[in-house]
């Protein structure tokens, strides 16, 4: 059965990747985004990159890779706990963990596997900080080959700017690029 958004033609396959942040809203982005492909065979990549901190790049790398791996292990199970309480758990999905700037890690992972959208929440509030460096969904928006749907955050319009900079995920002082994928079918 094809969705909505298929017999319009707007997109004709189904590999998607849906980018969350863990932030209070990621249960919202992803029942909104699979609700569009609730009625298809689509196969989600559920992604969270975790931030670079260049600041701590040169420390001791190798006494970090334990607590990265242990990070990264936290993050799927946090994934996986968001998708059971929101009764997602039936999707085709992959969960992808990546360390790097977020944008960057989203497009080049789009375009290395083909995906045919990206999916990401966005708060629409316009800061100096995205006025000077721009944000993960407008970075993303610009320069993605695919699609891309934004999901506007239901409560974002009702936080502050000091709650929403509290919001953002905390970095690990570590460069080393490295992917944890957890598989379910």
């Amino acid at each position: 059965m094809k969705t909505k958004l298929e017999n319009e033609g707007i997109i004709s396959s189904k590999k998607i990747i849906i980018g969350i942040n863990l932030n209070f809203e990621s249960s919202y982005v992803l029942t909104s985004a699979v609700s569009l492909f609730r009625e298809s065979a689509a196969h989600f990549y559920i992604m969270h990159i975790i931030p670079v901190n260049t600041a701590g790049a040169f420390s001791f790398i190798n006494s970090k890779e334990r607590q990265i791996e242990s990070d990264k292990k936290n993050v799927v199970n946090n994934i996986e706990n968001i998708i059971k309480e929101s009764g997602l758990y039936f999707l085709n999905y992959e969960i992808i963990v990546s360390r790097g700037i977020p944008h960057i890690e989203i497009i080049n992972f789009s375009k290395k596997n083909a995906v045919d959208l990206i999916v990401i929440g966005t708060h629409q509030k316009i800061g100096f900080k995205e006025l000077a460096f721009g944000s993960v969904s407008f970075s993303i928006s610009k320069n993605s080959i695919c699609p891309v749907m934004l999901i506007p955050l239901k409560n974002a319009v009702k936080l502050s700017q000091k709650e929403l900079a509290e919001e953002a995920v905390p970095a690990v002082n570590i460069m080393p690029n490295s992917q944890l994928i957890s598989k379910k079918n």
